[in-house]
């Protein structure tokens, strides 16, 4: 690994795809032909990787980047990999109902390796995962959960009280706070309050939580994106998968919930997954359409 920015003369074919490539044209043709990198531009270097990823003979050099670390040869595909693509987005379902089958370490870590390959919105990576492959860790999380949301629904049915839970949360969240979430769970707390029915975790014998420290820039995007190549794997490895929003809130408000996840005190919950063994095989696809297409 190098700490300067440089083109191999004696390897570089001089094709041009890496001057096409860079996203901040750091990388030019000079007037002998020879592809240069301006210095004038380094300082716009994010470390995408695109022109070291398109060079052929991996001419190419980076700071904190390398070949041998950093990147992997690309599989030669065929037109099959669209059918089996959209047949993996057309039969995947929310799975909210689960085997009491616990998922195995190398399951988990083949999705974690798929979520590992989820691109940033924006460079540098941000997003980091808790990975909880323990069933009784879960199911032990769930009181906690409840205590949290049982708390807050007595809040909310406090108009002072609401105007403090408005200002802390903002406009966008509050609106879905109360019309909503707090619909939603005064509808489940005496189920979940009694026992009768886990309508938070579902039961789920494993679960992922997605989150990052708190000032990066654009963690919530990264974590979306990453989220959903980890659903998209599970359920190719024949794991049934949910994105719960209920779960992110908790975690986040709840000292309780982070210091049992050992979330970084820095850092904000975002996106959780549950997934497990599914109980149930949907038969049928369900059609869904846009709220609408325009096209120009």
């Amino acid at each position: 690994m190098t700490d300067e920015w440089s083109i191999d003369g004696t390897l570089c074919k001089k094709c041009s795809a890496c001057v096409d490539v860079c996203p901040n044209r750091m990388i030019q043709k000079d007037a002998n032909g020879d592809v240069v990198f301006l210095q004038s531009r380094l300082w716009s270097c994010f470390r995408c990787g695109h022109c070291m990823a398109v060079c052929p003979n991996e001419a190419i050099h980076i700071p904190g980047l390398s070949y041998e670390n950093d990147f992997y040869t690309l599989p030669v595909t065929g037109h099959q990999d669209t059918e089996v693509f959209y047949h993996l987005l057309e039969t995947r379902r929310a799975i909210r109902n689960y085997l009491e089958k616990p998922v195995p370490h190398e399951v988990l870590e083949k999705i974690v390796y798929a979520i590992r390959l989820a691109p940033p919105g924006f460079p540098p990576l941000k997003t980091e995962i808790t990975v909880v492959e323990d069933p009784e860790k879960i199911k032990q999380s769930l009181p906690m959960m409840i205590r949290l949301y049982d708390t807050l629904v007595k809040k909310m049915s406090n108009p002072v009280t609401q105007i403090f839970v408005r200002l802390n949360a903002g406009p966008e969240k509050y609106k879905n706070l109360k019309k909503h979430m707090i619909p939603l769970l005064i509808d489940r707390l005496p189920d979940l309050k009694s026992g009768k029915e886990d309508t938070l975790l579902r039961g789920a014998p494993a679960m992922i939580l997605f989150h990052a420290d708190r000032e990066a820039e654009n963690y919530a995007t990264d974590i979306h994106i990453a989220l959903t190549y980890g659903f998209l794997a599970a359920h190719s490895l024949g794991l049934g998968a949910s994105a719960m929003d209920l779960i992110p809130p908790a975690v986040e408000k709840s000292r309780e919930l982070r210091e049992f996840f050992k979330i970084p005190d820095n850092h904000v919950v975002t996106g959780a997954i549950i997934l497990g063994y599914a109980k149930h095989h949907f038969k049928r696809g369900i059609r869904r359409d846009l709220k609408s297409v325009t096209w120009i």
